[in-house]
């Protein structure tokens, strides 16, 4: 991990369909290899926006349709793509109240979700009912510092997922926030909540040591800034656990159009409702 070298080259890109974020980040591991690119595309709060709607002063954005266009696009150009998300595709239009959840995962399995994290969205109809419905999801599921008592959940929801692409291991794994604040008690009370710091550290650890990963990427849902006295934010995170290459944040619906890099840590996130989607390249050369 200690020998890349990282180049940064951050624009923004605007289409005529689509507004999203295209976050370069080149990593050179060797100078001859002609492996083919790693892409990694993602976003976070969608909640439920299925849809395309106006945005004052931009005009017509979001929706499932211009998304998937766009992974299209870029999957023909780059073989090897990642699209992952950092919480809360649940609720927020009456997609979610009418439905109960069902279409965002139809819809992110079509899109070809590779892996996600929770958001505490995600159990705004009890964690019975996000069992029932993640069921039904062709992605993995990760997060790392919650124990759940519902049997199927825990199933379902794993610290962490290892892909093995282009002679690159890639580790991902999941942090949620604490849920006490923002989610009715009646809902998360198969669930407890575990300091973040220490289970990222934790799973870093296996991920470095035991499951031998060369990247190491955090989807997180604790937020960019702290909301209340005791959270611990991405910042804090990127500073007391070192070894994360990307943090990939959501839950504070910042548009990061720069990556913030605390301790060798880049930090970014693509706003909400899926008007940006987050871009990463990196290249083996």
């Amino acid at each position: 991990m200690s020998n890349k070298i990282y180049i940064l080259n951050f624009k923004s890109l605007i289409f005529k369909f689509l507004n999203f974020l295209s976050a370069l980040l080149l990593f050179c591991f060797s100078a001859y290899s002609q492996s083919s690119p790693i892409v990694i595309l993602h976003t976070n709060d969608t909640h439920s926006t299925l849809e395309s709607y106006n945005e004052p002063g931009v005009g017509d954005v979001g929706g499932v349709l211009r998304r998937h266009t766009f992974i299209q696009q870029t999957r023909n150009q780059y073989p090897n793509t990642f699209v992952v998300d950092a919480g809360d595709f649940s609720q927020g239009t009456p997609y979610f109240n009418l439905f109960q959840g069902v279409p965002e995962i139809e819809l992110m399995n079509m899109l070809g979700y590779d892996v996600v994290a929770l958001g505490n969205h995600e159990f705004d109809n009890g964690s019975k009912a996000l069992a029932k419905r993640l069921k039904l999801a062709n992605f993995k599921i990760v997060c790392a510092n919650y124990k759940f008592k519902n049997s199927k959940l825990s199933k379902l929801v794993k610290p962490y997922a290892v892909f093995n692409i282009a002679g690159t291991k890639i580790g991902f794994f999941g942090l949620l926030c604490d849920m006490k604040r923002v989610v009715m008690p009646n809902y998360y009370q198969e669930v407890t909540f575990l300091d973040p710091i220490i289970s990222a550290q934790k799973t870093v650890e296996i991920l470095k040591n035991k499951e031998k990963c060369d990247i190491i990427i955090c989807l997180s849902h604790l937020g960019f800034d702290a909301e209340f006295p005791d959270d611990i934010p991405d910042k804090i995170l990127a500073e007391k656990v070192s070894g994360i290459d990307f943090i990939i944040g959501g839950h504070t619906h910042k548009l990061i159009e720069e990556p913030v890099i605390v301790n060798d840590t880049k930090i970014v996130q693509a706003g909400k409702r899926g008007i940006y989607m987050g871009k990463i390249l990196i290249i083996n050369y």
